[in-house]
């Protein structure tokens, strides 16, 4: 309730928050994450702004990060344990509603989050946070945050070319006879 994460379409909300919300980034949201109170920050492009370590902080003593700030410590987060098996049954429902999920997201759910906490985890060890953070709460709540209003503006990787020149090289050598695998071309 003290965050929306629903950017509306006025100027002032667009210079601080950034492009407004689009319609089809609530599509697999049940409930809604709109909020209404807005007591912290809109966290609609909240994905990438701040390091996994700064939110490991933030959720430990938000002042350490943001002095002022009127959250309350989530120190819990940082210390019970996160149980993997009991994402699966919250997946099969999301999928069940429509959200997209992948068969490997689907039959190996515990596994597939275990990957994702690791990543996380690591991020925040590498900028000198505990170790052994993937076994706690926070980390997936982490990766929620990390993950927030960033596909809106991702772009497809393209697909890499594959060269013809190792071939014409390849080529080349086997027809003089001094590449290393002079039987794979027949040159006529």
């Amino acid at each position: 309730n003290c965050h929306s994460q629903m950017i509306r379409p006025i100027v002032s909300e667009t210079k601080r928050y950034g492009e407004y919300s689009k319609p089809g980034e609530f599509i697999y949201d049940r409930p809604f994450q709109w909020g209404s109170r807005r007591i912290g920050p809109d966290l609609a492009r909240e994905g990438g702004k701040q390091s996994s370590f700064w939110h490991w902080t933030h959720f430990e003593n938000p002042e350490n990060v943001s002095p002022g700030s009127v959250m309350p410590d989530y120190g819990h987060l940082l210390t019970e344990d996160m149980n993997y098996d009991a994402i699966a049954p919250h997946v099969r429902v999301a999928a069940y509603l429509g959200a997209e999920y992948t068969d490997e997201e689907l039959n190996n759910t515990a596994e597939v989050a275990y990957k994702q906490a690791e990543y996380i985890a690591a991020d925040i060890v590498a900028q000198g946070g505990p170790a052994k953070a993937y076994e706690k709460q926070a980390v997936a709540l982490i990766a929620y945050l990390q993950r927030v209003g960033v596909d809106l503006f991702a772009t497809e990787e393209p697909a890499a070319e594959e060269s013809a020149e190792p071939a014409v090289e390849e080529a080349a050598q086997a027809e003089n006879g001094d590449g290393p695998n002079q039987d794979a071309f027949v040159v006529n």
